[in-house]
């Protein structure tokens, strides 16, 4: 094994906030009036109007939630998690 059982690859854990995607945020977040204002205008076109329309929608309310079903469609899953395998 390439570390020692109850240590962490990653000590430090993943750095709290990268500089490039939080700079690419604050940008995108400048233009939030006109890329609504956009999403708005969108819905006057035929060829646009529904996907306007669910991404206003998936960002005021949320995206609807998404059943996880069995192989039947119907039956909910079942997750097993197992722990404390020896590997011997």
């Amino acid at each position: 094994m390439p570390f020692e059982p109850g240590k962490s690859g990653n000590p430090g854990g993943r750095p709290k906030g990268d500089a490039p995607l939080m700079e690419l945020r604050e940008l995108a977040r400048q233009h939030t009036q006109a890329a609504l204002n956009a999403l708005v205008a969108a819905l006057d076109d035929d060829k646009t109007r529904v996907p306007a329309a669910i991404a206003l929608l998936d960002r005021g309310y949320g995206r609807p939630a998404q059943a996880i079903t069995g192989a039947d469609g119907e039956s909910p899953i079942q997750i097993l998690v197992v722990t404390g395998i020896d590997r011997d």
